[in-house]
């Protein structure tokens, strides 16, 4: 279900540069009955109670011309095919089926509108739905169409055909009837191929709303760039789907699903001579048909949509504010995105774009809530999440975790000789060295005023101890000075490991801040393990 609209509006988009009445049929309701997987039951029932009623007419035409046959011909998916769609005939041996179009006597509409043909001779071009030569002593044929100089060209349109045994020439009665018939199946097919093309707009617009109820409930960044997809997959199929965040002179692949490599996401991509950059500086969706045919690529220094005959590239942008991204829509077939189903792609594009600010900020204030705002670094919230995390697994895994506590040794000393500001620098300078030691899976908090924890994945005892010995050294190697006055400050740490030292986290916790303890009554700035205390 999820493409009904490109698929029921494919030929739309063209016919509709002009009027939105060029085309006679736009698919509906003829091409659609074989496809049954586009639409409901329902409307599939509408749509062969309309063959039905084509067929009484022709029947009514038939008998009122005493005609041996009335047959409706349509183009088929090709322009260059007709199809026999509905006849009354008496003749057994009608063929039921496709033509080329311009075979035999419908040839000779080409440049017509209208072709009579009387009598009918055996030297006469012959007529397609007759296997054989048969008993025709007239023949009449006329398009259907809306009034355009050159409708065959536009591949949807309609014959109509009459023949019969007498020799007569078509009064004008029978013409008019023939004609008035002929309009009359027509302005029906219209008025059901609106219906039911409304129909289906509406039902792809419901689908369109769904996704956006899935759109409105996604918070993270990743939950709005799924959430998106999905939303648009109920619109239009397509090959590839990507996400690109702008950043000043460059933007970010942070999405991308379809044939491709994620190697590509996360990467530095630069704006300039880019398709991108075009719809970022003219703020409109690009390119303006189906494909693109321009020298810029969709992306710079990627060749990743090559072979796709399919590009849309859409803003993210709310009314007057900068682009803030883009949705990049690729597929493997022509004439993917239709004129109604390019805006439907901007609305949820504008939706999108407005859930990833929010999603933005959501995750800025969560950060917050796990960060210290002075130092930066995770805050006692984050390590005790963090503590449980690593413990749990540790113990599923019957893995081993290390825990160093430490602080900075006499640091009320620090506060009243120098102030609370200078105390706060200090605090952030000491700050600043554990990230020269913590390797990422690592976590470095402060869990309180001058005091710090660091926890270490998949690291033994002796591990641990290096790293708070490393640590140990660049705090004492610190150059701070307080209005020119050089100030020492060192640190002190408590080291236990999991499960060398106890399989209990509050224990653990304990034994390192008790080894803490140890380290400053022992003369402070240095480090020690809980074992060597036992």
């Amino acid at each position: 279900m999820g493409n009904w609209f490109s698929k029921l509006t494919a030929q739309r988009q063209s016919d509709n540069r002009q009027s939105d009445r060029i085309s006679v049929v736009d698919t509906l309701p003829f091409q659609i009955e074989n496809s049954s997987d586009l639409i409901s039951a329902d409307r599939l029932h509408v749509v062969r109670q309309f063959r039905k009623y084509v067929e009484n007419q022709l029947k009514i035409l038939q008998l009122s011309l005493n005609a041996n046959s009335v047959v409706l011909f349509w183009s088929g998916p090709l322009a260059e095919q007709l199809t026999v769609y509905a006849f009354s005939s008496e003749y057994e041996g009608l063929v039921n089926g496709t033509f080329p179009d311009g075979s035999g006597v419908l040839g000779l509409l080409k440049s017509r509108n209208q072709i009579d043909l009387v009598p009918y001779t055996p030297h006469s071009p012959n007529i397609p739905y007759h296997g054989v030569r048969s008993s025709v002593g007239s023949f009449l044929a006329r398009s259907l169409s809306c009034g355009e100089a050159d409708q065959r060209k536009a591949g949807n349109y309609g014959i109509l055909c009459v023949d019969r045994s007498a020799t007569d020439e078509w009064t004008i009665s029978e013409q008019t009837l023939i004609v008035l018939t002929a309009d009359q199946v027509l302005n029906n097919l219209l008025l059901s191929r609106d219906l039911l093309f409304t129909d289906v707009e509406r039902q792809t617009l419901q689908l369109a709303f769904d996704g956006l109820r899935t759109l409105n409930s996604a918070l993270g960044m990743d939950s709005v760039y799924k959430a998106a997809r999905k939303a648009l997959g109920l619109i239009i199929d397509t090959d590839l789907f990507a996400i690109s965040l702008i950043h000043d002179h460059h933007h970010e692949l942070c999405y991308i699903t379809g044939d491709t490599s994620r190697s590509v996401l996360n990467h530095k991509y630069v704006l300039d001579d880019s398709l991108v950059g075009q719809v970022v500086k003219y703020r409109r969706t690009l390119p303006e048909t189906n494909s693109h045919a321009g020298r810029a690529p969709i992306i710079n220094g990627l060749r990743l949509f090559d072979g796709y005959k399919s590009i849309l590239v859409v803003p993210l942008l709310q009314e007057d504010s900068p682009v803030t991204g883009v949705l990049i829509i690729a597929a493997k077939i022509e004439d993917l995105v239709t004129r109604n189903c390019r805006s439907m792609i901007e609305m949820i594009a504008a939706q999108v774009a407005i859930k990833i600010d929010l999603a933005q900020s959501h995750e800025q204030i969560q950060q917050m809530a796990i960060t210290d705002p002075l130092t930066g670094i995770a805050n006692r919230r984050a390590f005790q999440r963090g503590f449980t995390a690593m413990y749990e697994r540790a113990r599923r895994r019957e893995g081993q975790f290390s825990l160093i506590i430490c602080d900075i040794d006499l640091f009320k000393r620090v506060n009243d000789t120098y102030g609370h500001p200078f105390g706060d620098h200090v605090i952030q300078q000491v700050a600043n060295q554990f990230n020269e030691v913590v390797r990422v899976g690592d976590l470095a908090a402060r869990i309180g005023g001058e005091e710090f924890a660091i926890l270490l994945e998949d690291t033994g005892l002796s591990g641990a101890l290096d790293v708070a010995e490393r640590l140990r050294g660049k705090v004492e190697n610190l150059s701070l000075f307080s209005q020119g006055e050089v100030v020492l400050v060192t640190i002190s740490l408590g080291v236990a490991a999991y499960p060398q030292d106890m399989d209990s986290q509050e224990k653990l916790f304990n034994f390192a801040d008790q080894a803490l303890y140890h380290a400053k009554e022992s003369g402070r700035n240095r480090s020690v393990c809980w074992r060597d205390i036992k």
